[in-house]
């Protein structure tokens, strides 16, 4: 998998689907679960649904990206008993490397009776996550603004063109004495997408964050 990399993070990729994998290491089974998630509350499920998935392994290590890559309030990682630092920071080192965002991974562990020591333990995660990610199918995410604008209706097919050019969403819409239209709009298009719409209307056309 290919990564997009941005000074300031106005695209990213977000998994289009759950995907498992397993990996064997000195007859430890490693079983990777990734799964799309917006919030670290869905993390937390996505844990105790491979728990309940595969029981009684010895770890369920984790790393979640549950928002933006530079969402660091979104951030998540758990070593689960093995030792401190060995499974979920470089989980997450794997996932914010690669400028990923809203997905869990969790990896359970089956101990195979051959110690990996802290530096192999740390080897088989990275590649557990690695390998997860490149089965994955990913998607370009836009990180968007909160926009208003309102017009007259002799406007509204201009603002119409100019809103579906730089994939403008409308969140909410109202049809009064003028048009009063509530909008999610890409922060990397915001500023041309403002100077279009003040163009092509002569100034009666004014988009702003709401």
């Amino acid at each position: 998998m290919k990564a997009l990399v941005y000074s300031a993070v106005q695209h990213y990729l977000i998994p289009k689907t759950a995907v498992v994998v397993e990996l064997e290491v000195k007859q430890s089974r490693f079983i990777t679960s990734l799964k799309p998630v917006v919030s670290l509350t869905e993390h937390q499920a996505h844990i105790a649904e491979c728990q309940h998935r595969w029981p009684g392994a010895s770890h369920y290590c984790s790393a979640a990206v549950a928002g933006a890559p530079n969402a660091s309030q979104q951030y998540a990682m758990s070593d689960d008993g093995e030792p401190s630092g060995t499974a979920g920071r470089p989980m997450l080192n794997v996932l914010l490397k690669q400028e990923v965002g809203e997905l869990s991974v969790v990896v359970t562990r089956y101990f195979g009776g051959i110690k990996l020591g802290t530096g192999g333990l740390q080897r088989a995660y990275s590649q557990a996550t690695v390998d997860v990610l490149q089965a994955a199918e990913f998607i370009e995410k836009k990180v968007r603004k909160a926009a208003y604008i309102h017009y007259d209706y002799a406007d509204q097919k201009i603002v119409s063109h100019w809103l579906a050019h730089y994939d403008a969403v409308t969140q909410h819409q109202d049809f009064a004495a003028a048009i009063e239209h509530d909008l999610a709009v890409a922060e990397s298009d915001f500023e041309d997408l403002a100077e279009a719409l003040k163009n092509a209307t002569q100034g009666r056309v004014e988009l702003k964050e709401s």
